[in-house]
């Protein structure tokens, strides 16, 4: 939008922003249903300042999506997405960088479905513009990796989920971190092979991982897992065990780890 504002539109393009804002600021205390509501006022105001055609309204649509996506509402979710997409794909080139997170986010409402092709096929596409428009060490490139190895998992494609997983952990693997997450799900690749060893071991890095990080959420479900595949392997003493231990966190995590994402703890960029 390049037009001068009027008085008007300015002001509503102001109470959009504080909406937004506040917005926002309800999401760390889970207080959904009053950020559902500010959300749509923000982009009511928006719309009516700038037109949907500004890409700040595709954004308050994709975080929108996002909220309802938390809520576990898909249906809604997803129309936020397609909406916000359509309206980026209008106004900006195909790969722009807009487009990233709601491509990304659209693989989301087809993976929490079970529809793991299309859920690879979106989780490719945000990956490719961001390999195009970000850094290699960037968060955005590394959760989206994670997320589209976890698609290739789920159909049995596990060369190419490999593939994927190790190509983060050569940058992933350092001071950068978190390497973990892959470490877990390097695991379940291998337990889904039947490669019991490979994945014990990956199990414990995984672990270990996530104990020096203190994430208690991401370390009670990487134990539960384990402990089946010690259960599979005719370790029943150490599943108990396993099971057990992530019993322990489940409890204890509630208070204290303030984030439950993938990558809380991280010298990655953004």
């Amino acid at each position: 939008m390049t037009e001068k504002l009027t008085a008007k539109n300015l002001a509503a393009l102001n109470e959009s922003n504080t909406l937004w804002a506040k917005a926002k600021e309800c999401l760390p205390h889970k207080e959904r249903i009053e950020a559902e509501s500010l959300y749509k006022q923000s982009i009511d105001k928006r719309i009516a300042a700038v037109g949907e055609d500004d890409h700040s309204v595709s954004q308050l649509l994709d975080e929108l999506g996002a909220l309802y996506l938390d809520m576990g509402r898909v249906e809604p979710a997803l129309e936020q997405f397609k909406r916000a997409a359509a309206l980026l794909e209008k106004n900006f080139y195909a790969g722009h960088f807009y487009l990233g997170s709601v491509v990304e986010h659209l693989g989301d409402c087809a993976a929490k479905e079970g529809k793991w092709e299309e859920a690879e096929s979106q989780y490719k596409r945000a990956l490719d513009i961001f390999d195009k428009t970000l850094s290699g060490d960037h968060r955005c490139v590394f959760i989206t990796m994670h997320k589209y190895s976890t698609a290739l998992r789920h159909q049995g494609k596990f060369a190419e989920a490999e593939t994927v997983v190790n190509k983060a952990l050569k940058t992933i693997d350092s001071p950068l971190g978190p390497a973990e997450e892959f470490r877990f799900e390097l695991a379940l690749l291998y337990q889904a092979q039947d490669k019991n060893p490979e994945a014990e071991a990956q199990y414990k890095l995984a672990i270990e991982g996530f104990r020096q990080r203190r994430n208690m959420p991401r370390l009670g479900t990487c134990l539960e897992s384990f402990a089946s595949l010690l259960k599979k392997m005719g370790k029943e003493k150490d599943a108990k065990a396993m099971s057990d231990f992530a019993e322990k966190y489940v409890k204890v995590q509630h208070g204290y780890e303030e984030s439950e994402a993938f990558f809380p703890s991280t010298l990655l960029r953004a």
